[in-house]
């Protein structure tokens, strides 16, 4: 290869390439949006300069061993810089076994507030308002880093301008490579979704391609200046529960509902017959046995039962509970209450207050 400092820097040479009018379009776009962004970068001055500090720049790279290739890796450093403090290298396999349990997990907004507001408030600051050639633009250099990696294999983003002053909508297809991870994924963008203005109005999902879709619509917080935070966190709640209601839960394994299910006290749980009872049980008594101590056994006992929403515990030191209301109306349940504990223990009751001993 002939290196450049061999060659005259002036440019008066010409050069004609034949390119498709889409690719025309989208470097035409690109300088001009950078331009506005940067009005004194010599880069963006014009489509011709821009094409020469490309393929300088380029060349630069192959002459130090660089490839084609290369550039599918490379990932946009602002859009690094930003989201480095929040991750980490991770084992998939185990990432995504722990990830499962949570499919059907609402997004928690305050568990993630530091990272959703700073990442949100960067993405605002990227665009202009009424803008859509520069969301474009900012989706491109966010799948920088999401669209080739170990949990995805690609992304699309097109958006459909309205016309006679109809709302602006868009489609964001997202396709993974890790079934709980990819879900996750989709659970994100449809909150960072909701934090932008956009509201969802689809959500396609193939749990055997890993294939989501989401359909979009824009709402007037897309372009407002002002944060309007409770009204972004409606709307990333709303996107969020498109994704993970009932609908799609109750096609799920059973846990999933379960799971909710357990979070309301006026729910408890009912054995079918004694066996099973004595089954989960002896499950329970055995793992105590194993790992924890003979004093503590009795508060254990009753933190199960606890959890099955039958007693409600008054003192666990003093080994004290209420039976729950709802439980006197299932006796042969009560009894099987009463018949274990008192295999363990002296059961007194003091009004509607009970005692081990």
């Amino acid at each position: 290869m002939t290196k450049k400092k061999y060659l005259s820097n002036k440019k008066t040479a010409q050069q004609t390439i034949s390119i498709s009018p889409a690719l025309k379009d989208w470097v035409k776009r690109y300088v001009n949006v950078n331009h506005r962004k940067n009005p004194n970068d010599e880069r963006f001055k014009s489509v011709s300069t821009f094409y020469n500090h490309v393929l300088e720049e380029i060349l630069k790279l192959f002459e130090k061993g660089k490839t084609l290739d290369d550039f599918e890796r490379v990932e946009d450093k602002e859009i690094k810089d930003l989201l480095e403090p929040f991750t980490f290298k991770a084992t998939i396999p185990l990432y995504e076994m722990v990830s499962e349990s949570n499919r059907y997990t609402p997004f928690s907004f305050e568990f993630t507030t530091r990272f959703i507001l700073r990442y949100t408030n960067w993405m605002r600051k990227q665009y202009k308002p009424g803008n859509f050639d520069d969301l474009s633009l900012l989706f491109d250099r966010i799948k920088s880093r999401y669209g080739t990696s170990n949990v995805s294999t690609d992304m699309r983003l097109e958006i459909f301008p309205g016309k006679n002053k109809q709302p602006t909508r868009g489609v964001l297809e997202f396709i993974g490579k890790q079934r709980n991870l990819h879900y996750e994924n989709c659970k994100y963008f449809a909150a960072i979704f909701g934090m932008l203005g956009v509201r969802l109005t689809d959500f396609i999902y193939s749990p055997v391609d890993f294939y989501c879709r989401l359909d979009l619509i824009e709402t007037d917080l897309l372009f407002k200046k002002e944060l309007v935070k409770k009204e972004r966190l409606k709307l990333l709640k709303a996107n969020v529960d498109y994704i993970i209601n009932y609908v799609r839960m109750l096609d799920e394994k059973d846990k999933y509902l379960w799971m909710n299910l357990a979070e309301d006290k006026e729910l408890l749980i009912c054995f079918k017959t004694k066996a099973a009872f004595n089954k989960w049980i002896k499950t329970i008594e055995k793992d105590l046995r194993k790992f924890s101590t003979q004093d503590a056994f009795l508060q254990k006992i009753l933190q199960f039962f606890n959890k099955l929403h039958w007693i409600r515990i008054e003192n666990v030191k003093d080994l004290s509970f209420r039976i729950e209301q709802s439980l006197e109306d299932y006796n042969k349940q009560k009894q099987f209450l009463i018949d274990y504990l008192s295999q363990h223990s002296e059961v007194s009751q003091n009004n509607s207050i009970y005692y081990l001993k």
